[in-house]
C-alpha cells in the first residue's frame, strides 16, 4: 500500500495552486445544473455538472462522479468556496448527483428504493450529453462518507466499468454488526439495509474487494474517524487479496472541513490517472 500524511508530490502541490487561483467567472460559465428523469424511481432528481477549461480537453474526455455524503446533496461541494475551486481546477467533467438518503444501493428493505438504477442512469445521461468517458480509462466514481461506500460499492457491481474508483472516510467495512472498538462503530439503517445479517454481508463492500481489480484506487482515512477501524479492515483485505490502493491519511475526525481538505487530493489521483489514458 502506497500512503501520505499530507505531503503531496509536487504536482499535487501545483494542482491545490491551481484549484485555489479558480475565479467566480470560470465558475459561471462551467457548473451549470440539470434533472433527470429517473425510470428507475419514478421521479425527477437534479444533478450538478462541472466542466473543464475548453483549452484543457481534446476529443473525449474524462469523467468523475462525485457521490455526497449522508445528509448532503449533489451542491455541498460546490457551496464550499475550497472544494469548489478544486472541482473548477479539475481537466476533466465532474457530475455531482443527488443521491438523498439512498446510500446507492436498490434497498432490499425497500424495493421501490433503486438507488442503484438510478445512478446507472446517471452514467448513462452523462454518456450521452457529456463529450467524456465512453471506456474505463476515461471513467472514475469516488464519494465521501455514505457516498465513498457508494462509490465502492457500485464500482464492484460493474468490474472492469471504471478505471478510477475513490473513497474519502467512507464506510468500507458497513454494513456489519457493532462489535467494533468503542468508537468505532455505526448502527446500520435497517429501514433500507434490513436487520438480516446475511444481506449485510451481501452489500459490505469487504466482501467483494477482488471485484475492484483493473481498478485504480484512492482512500483518504482520516486519523479520527469513527470510520477508521472500518477502512482499515478493507485495506487489510485488498493485501490479502494481493490489490492495493493509494492511501492518504489525513488529520481530523469524520467531519466535512476533512472532506473539504481530500477534494483536491482526490481530484489530483483522478487527473494523474486519466492522463495515462491514450
Amino acid at each position: 500500500m502506497s500512503g501520505s500524511r499530507g505531503l503531496f508530490p509536487r504536482w499535487r502541490a501545483v494542482f491545490v495552486a491551481l484549484a485555489l487561483a479558480a475565479g467566480p467567472t470560470a465558475a459561471a460559465e462551467r457548473v451549470s445544473f440539470a434533472e433527470i428523469e429517473s425510470a428507475a424511481l419514478g421521479r425527477r432528481l437534479p444533478l450538478a455538472v462541472v466542466a473543464p477549461e475548453p483549452t484543457r480537453v481534446g476529443g473525449r474526455g474524462a469523467v468523475l462522479f462525485f457521490l455526497h455524503g449522508r445528509g448532503r446533496n449533489h451542491r455541498s461541494l460546490l457551496e464550499s468556496p475550497a472544494a469548489r475551486a478544486a472541482l473548477l481546477a479539475a481537466p476533466f467533467f465532474v457530475v455531482l448527483p443527488q443521491g438523498e438518503d439512498g446510500w446507492y444501493i436498490d434497498s432490499p428493505a425497500r424495493p421501490a428504493d433503486r438507488y442503484a438504477a438510478y445512478l446507472e442512469e446517471i452514467v448513462r445521461w452523462a454518456e450521452r450529453n457529456l463529450p467524456a468517458g465512453g471506456e474505463a480509462a476515461r471513467r472514475g466514481i469516488v464519494g465521501w462518507s455514505m457516498g465513498g461506500y457508494g462509490a465502492v460499492r457500485f464500482a464492484q457491481a460493474y468490474p472492469g466499468r471504471f478505471g478510477f474508483v475513490g473513497s474519502i472516510i467512507g464506510l468500507l467495512d458497513f454494513p456489519r454488526a457493532e462489535d467494533l472498538p468503542e468508537g468505532q462503530n455505526y448502527r446500520v439503517p435497517t429501514a433500507r439495509f434490513t436487520a438480516d445479517p446475511a444481506v449485510w454481508e451481501t452489500l459490505n463492500p469487504l466482501s467483494a474487494v477482488t471485484a475492484l481489480a483493473g481498478s485504480r484506487l484512492t482512500l483518504v482515512l482520516a486519523t479520527r474517524g469513527f470510520e477508521r477501524t472500518m477502512n482499515e479492515h478493507f485495506v487489510s483485505k485488498l493485501g490479502a487479496s494481493g490489490l492495493s490502493a493509494r492511501v492518504h491519511w489525513l488529520d481530523g475526525g469524520h467531519e466535512f472541513p476533512l472532506v473539504e481538505r481530500a477534494v483536491p487530493i482526490v481530484l489530483a489521483d483522478a487527473a494523474e490517472f486519466f492522463a495515462e489514458a491514450p
